[in-house]
């Protein structure tokens, strides 16, 4: 029987294990990218480790992954977060003292409707069993075979109420030592490197929307996701890559809808996956290297210029 030692450590050192890959789908655009990547796995007869976890407030595709975590708010968990908001976290103390509308029992079961806070509040009282399944995964992945190095890839739109919010919640559990030691433990502390994002950038479709969610909803998710994650890179705690996927360009729409483009972002991360050694040899001389002897100082993102008064809450608060 292997055990966790035996699994992390190869018997012939000499020979460099692939790392295997913990694929985060956030939201519903993460699912329907991170089904892409699977399919495309499976195709190639699953050549390196690959473990699929799905986290959202609705649980539509979740059979089709196999570790999954809703974090829809309930009655229950909507009672307990406004009877004790200070148990959870500063999400929550905002959405019951500053938008309680959100917590309309009528609402509750049916996503995040585009909203931020609620996917931030949800992280914050789900966050005990985002911990578990994220450990269970990662055993998981261990038990398939070798590997001293597993990566997180976290999938997720810009513009939605969950990936845009987990995006960066994802983000700062990995970063947190001590959140991430509750994930990792009882395993070699360097196991888990820093997490890789793919997300796709809603802009070109925005203002096609004919539903409810206004496009100043998902402009304003893209642009709160913008400056977060821009204040982490600035800390030291940012993604070790960020691959956007732009769904226009100067010449108009490249994509005709969003799912097509969150497909092509599964395909473009199985793609990157599948030649990471190869993408990493070429990073180490040039990206890399430039990551570790500049200081990212977030100046080439537009919304700096916003007075800080106006800056979503996570960029303002960097554990």
């Amino acid at each position: 029987m292997q055990t966790i030692e035996t699994i992390t450590s190869s018997n012939s050192p000499n020979i460099e294990l692939s790392p295997a890959f913990l694929l985060i789908a956030a939201g519903g655009a993460g699912k329907i990218s991170a089904l892409a990547v699977k399919k495309q796995h499976q195709a190639a007869c699953s050549p390196f480790l690959l473990e699929e976890i799905a986290i959202d407030t609705e649980t539509d595709r979740f059979d089709e992954f196999d570790f999954v975590i809703n974090i829809a708010q309930t009655q229950d968990t909507v009672a307990a977060m406004v009877a004790n908001p200070q148990r959870y976290g500063r999400a929550c103390r905002a959405i019951v003292e500053n938008h309680p509308q959100l917590l309309d029992s009528e609402t509750l079961g049916h996503g995040a409707r585009t909203s931020r806070p609620i996917t931030q509040s949800s992280f914050e009282v789900h966050e005990d069993l985002i911990k578990k399944e994220m450990r269970e995964a990662i055993h998981s992945l261990l038990r398939q075979g070798q590997c001293r190095r597993i990566i997180p890839v976290v999938l997720a739109s810009l513009g939605g109420g969950t990936g845009s919010a987990a995006a960066v919640l994802f983000l700062d559990i990995f970063m947190n030592p001590l959140k991430k030691s509750q994930i990792v433990i009882g395993l070699p502390p360097d196991l888990v490197a820093r997490p890789v994002l793919f997300c796709v950038d809603p802009f070109s479709h925005a203002l096609t929307q004919t539903n409810d969610v206004t496009p100043d909803w998902i402009l304003a998710n893209s642009y709160a996701t913008r400056c977060e994650l821009a204040e982490y890179e600035k800390a030291g705690k940012g993604y070790e890559y960020v691959f956007h996927i732009g769904l226009g360009n100067d010449s108009g729409a490249i994509f005709p809808t969003i799912e097509q483009a969150c497909e092509i972002n599964g395909q473009l991360c199985w793609e990157w996956m599948a030649g990471y050694r190869r993408f990493k040899a070429r990073a180490v001389d040039g990206l890399d290297f430039y990551k570790i002897t500049s200081r990212y100082l977030g100046d080439d993102i537009p919304e700096n210029d916003i007075p800080k008064e106006f800056h979503p809450l996570y960029a303002a608060h960097i554990d």
